[in-house]
């Protein structure tokens, strides 16, 4: 009989030791990490004044910095990066960054785990270590896995200018327009050009349409030339994609390059054609506007209204809405002229 209660407390007691031994550990574990975190703190404090007196003096000197602390050295970076505005500051930073965490990042990727590896490639990107491209490229080439490791290589690589990261792209059937996107965004202003060359030479559908939406995203005119030139193009899935680019960007460089637009057999064509009229209030394109409210499509009415109304006001669509011969026409004037008193109500 006392058999069963002999082995109920010998687990109590080993269950009893087990958990202490696990208070002692974790216990101990946090002593030693909050003791690290001081140390990493007291190290940050002292360096960040001696660190910005540095980036205003002889370029020659040391970083003030002791060896080896290297999560020290990243949040240091960091930091001055988000707080300096200043370009060449900046690029004193990234060059610091570099000759201090270049050989650790080198060792990371070679031998690291995969969240040491993953956090590295965030770094490498916001320092644009460029020295280590040769390294991550070789990287790219051997990563089988689409996995968050293989976008920041990626992501990485195109911070740094690197353009072999458009030819994996082309080469992976898993690309998305989110991942050229991605590239395109991170590209140094001056390599810009040479992926414009690159993928109106050889690129897929794919990378011409992400590389529109991202003109239109970045709503920068220098681009405009490329975004128009893709209006006369034979694909109407690059025609839409400029369309919207143009739309997003708030300008055209000549109004008539619209015109074959409006009588556009795609009506994708004409409803951003009639949107781009309305937000850049294109008053020469009335007749047209005041033709298209009759569309057969809904959505190419709604816009088409929305551009009478920002081009010649409620008194427009109050005269179509009782003259239009389309009642289609006349019913959409109707309902903008209401929806514009509930918003005016509203503000």
């Amino acid at each position: 009989m006392n058999n069963p209660l002999v082995i109920f407390l010998s687990l109590f007691v080993t269950l009893a030791i087990f958990q202490l031994l696990l208070l002692l550990y974790l216990a101990n574990k946090k002593i030693k990490t909050n003791k690290k975190l001081a140390h990493e703190q007291a190290i940050y404090a002292e360096a960040m004044p001696a660190y910005i007196q540095y980036l205003n003096s002889d370029p020659n000197e040391s970083i003030p910095l002791p060896p080896d602390e290297y999560h020290v050295a990243e949040q240091l970076f960091s930091d001055c990066m988000a707080i300096i505005k200043d370009e060449k500051l900046q690029n004193n930073v990234r060059e610091s960054a570099s000759s201090y965490l270049s050989s650790h990042y080198a060792k990371v990727m070679k031998t690291g785990d995969w969240s040491s590896r993953v956090n590295a490639l965030y770094y490498m990107e916001d320092f644009r270590m460029t020295s280590l491209q040769p390294l991550l490229s070789n990287r790219l080439k051997e990563v089988h896995t689409n996995d968050e490791e293989t976008q920041q290589l990626i992501r990485t690589l195109a911070a740094m200018g690197d353009l072999s990261v458009l030819t994996y792209l082309e080469n992976e059937p898993e690309s998305t327009e989110s991942m050229y996107l991605s590239v395109f965004s991170r590209l140094p202003e001056d390599v810009v050009p040479k992926a414009i060359d690159y993928v109106n030479k050889d690129g897929s559908l794919k990378a011409k349409t992400s590389l529109l939406m991202y003109f239109g995203l970045a709503k920068n005119l220098a681009y405009l030339p490329f975004v128009e030139e893709k209006l006369h193009d034979e694909n109407s899935s690059l025609q839409i994609q400029a369309l919207k680019a143009i739309f997003r960007m708030n300008y055209i460089s000549d109004a008539n390059l619209l015109t074959p637009f409006f009588k556009s057999d795609n009506w994708i064509e004409r409803m951003f054609a009639v949107k781009i009229a309305g937000v850049l209030s294109l008053s020469q394109f009335e007749h047209i506007l005041v033709e298209l409210l009759g569309d057969p499509i809904w959505w190419v009415r709604y816009y088409t209204a929305d551009a009478l109304l920002l081009t010649f006001g409620e008194n427009k669509l109050k005269e179509i809405s009782k003259s239009h011969p389309d009642h289609f026409a006349r019913d959409m004037a109707s309902q903008w002229l209401t929806l514009g008193r509930q918003v005016t109500q509203n503000e």
